[in-house]
């Protein structure tokens, strides 16, 4: 008798470990309203005439993050900046 009762125990402690395990590898979905997907909020866009900048978001310490648009076409395209180094003449 006393083997079926400990026979017992230790396959109702392992069903319930491997329910907690299982449990625990599920991925949970963001929740929808305190996170919208950006395909909902339209682009905020802080612009002049033909120059802009779209807002992504917005830093801890309040600041705008974004990036530089322009205007082609009555469309706002994203900027590719080119830069390059030249060096000091001295005189």
């Amino acid at each position: 008798m006393r083997k079926w009762i400990g026979v017992s125990i230790v396959s109702t402690v392992t069903l319930i470990a491997s329910g907690l395990w299982a449990h625990a590898q599920q991925v949970l979905p963001n929740n929808p309203r305190l996170n919208p997907p950006a395909a909902l909020q339209p682009a905020q866009i802080i612009s002049g005439a033909d120059i802009g900048f779209r807002v992504d978001s917005i830093s801890p310490d309040g600041a705008p993050v974004g990036r530089l648009v322009v205007r082609q076409k009555g469309q706002w395209v994203e900027v590719t900046l080119a830069g390059s180094a030249r060096r000091l003449a001295a005189n």
